[in-house]
């Protein structure tokens, strides 16, 4: 893996980071309630920590096959909508999992400018 796409991967995490907790930690400052308890920007920090690691996670997976072969793009396009669809209207994530797998496999397998 080059160092171009590890890069890309931490620039990815730091601005999805900073896109979820900021806007939490200016809304939670600007209450200005006194808390006994552990400060809430914590929590807001740690809630944003974990969908900011599976989106770098993803653009580093996914970017290397792209690169490679960029005629793959429409494949991963198709399971990538099918599996965002099928979550949207189901809120079942191992049954849009599957079945976006298998539009992927179709697409790939069957459509001439994606294989």
């Amino acid at each position: 893996m080059s160092l171009e796409i590890i890069l890309i991967g931490i620039i990815v995490g730091i601005a999805n980071f900073a896109s979820r907790f900021g806007p939490l930690f200016m809304i939670e400052k600007r209450r200005n309630r006194p808390s006994r308890h552990s400060p809430v920007w914590i929590g807001i920090a740690l809630g944003a920590i974990g969908i900011s690691a599976i989106t770098a996670m993803l653009v580093v997976a996914t970017l290397p096959p792209l690169i490679e072969t960029p005629n793959k793009i429409v494949a991963m396009s198709v399971g990538f909508i099918v599996l965002s669809g099928l979550y949207y209207f189901s809120k079942k994530i191992v049954l849009a999992t599957l079945l976006a797998a298998l539009a992927y496999g179709l697409v790939y397998t069957y459509l001439p400018m994606s294989g």
